[in-house]
């Protein structure tokens, strides 16, 4: 009797999150972030042409607060261009954990290229590729059969490639992307890899100044997958003093968000959001907690001030 309802404990928790996230998967398969918007570069690898400073971006989600089982992703991001030129490197460094069960761990290298089209207005194109590993650990959902095909452990690499389009100026921003476009599973004949889908985001944003001390910044995201519903996040964030950011957003069929960034220095800035959660998960969970650090310094043989970049 105690062995069973130890396999009861295990499996309802399981069952219980395929059942609520089985919607959301649908339409991500890959790890999602609340302040996106101050870490582009997960979203568009041409990100990095629009920052002309090094950036050290360190972000970490706690999903769907006591709920057993539920994700937890953490990132650490770099970008720098190189030297005085139009061109940028950088690396994104990616770990994404879901219960006991399923976990990924990977790097990503990308690289930026702009062009100006005038008025301090430009055009950037954005690549990235990059490797991971892809743990499944199905047989602790409680099965007792090592040959049963469900219950199947399954360990191997993926590799991806993606691109990104940004027109932005000092006023605003319009981005077209699919960071994860081609998708490769090295596996053997014996492994059923998990079917990936690529992501289309097309996004935008605008700075307008409503006095000295604030300013508003408006933007909007639209993520497509083929088979799943359109996602819309529309945020809005208003910075005060230079040192303060404070916003809010909504994400279709999935959260209510606050955010919060404080500008503790000129090189570092720290960030907090929390989601409520509006599908059926709320009756389960406890919302979401993310919290960003982020380091920007100047690159070597700089001689002008640290730039500013609000976007």
């Amino acid at each position: 009797m105690k062995i069973r309802l130890q396999k009861m404990f295990v499996f309802i928790p399981a069952f219980l999150l395929l059942y609520f996230v089985n919607f959301q998967l649908l339409a991500q398969q890959r790890a999602m972030f609340t302040q996106y918007m101050f870490n582009g570069l997960v979203v568009n690898p041409a990100y990095s042409a629009m920052d002309e400073a090094l950036n050290v971006t360190a972000l970490a989600r706690q999903q769907w607060v006591g709920f057993k089982g539920a994700p937890n992703t953490q990132t650490l991001t770099m970008h720098t261009p190189i030297r005085q030129s139009n061109t940028s490197l950088g690396f994104i460094f990616l770990r994404d954990q879901i219960g006991e069960v399923i976990s990924e761990k990977g790097i990503l290298g990308t690289v930026a290229n702009r062009v100006e089209l005038g008025n301090e207005t430009f055009l950037a194109l954005g690549l990235n590729a990059g490797l991971s590993k892809y743990s499944g650990q199905y047989s602790l959902a409680g099965s007792t059969s090592s040959f049963d095909p469900v219950f199947l452990d399954q360990n191997y690499f993926r590799g991806t490639m993606g691109f990104g389009l940004m027109l932005f100026s000092p006023k605003f921003y319009a981005g077209f992307s699919s960071p994860y476009f081609i998708n490769h599973d090295f596996v053997s004949d014996a492994s059923a890899p998990v079917n990936q889908k690529s992501h289309f985001i097309l996004q935008g944003g605008y700075l307008q100044n409503l006095g000295d001390d604030v300013k508003f910044k408006p933007s909007i995201l639209l993520k497509y997958v083929n088979g799943s519903p359109l996602q819309i996040d529309l945020n809005a964030h208003i910075l005060l003093k230079e040192t303060f950011w404070i916003g809010a957003s909504w994400r279709s069929m999935d959260s209510f968000d606050i955010l919060a960034e404080m500008q503790i220095s000129p090189n570092l800035q720290v960030g907090y959001s929390y989601d409520f959660t509006t599908s059926r998960l709320a009756a389960v969970e406890k919302g979401s907690h993310e919290i960003v650090l982020s380091f920007r310094i100047l690159t070597r043989g700089s001689t002008k001030s640290l730039p500013k970049c609000y976007f």
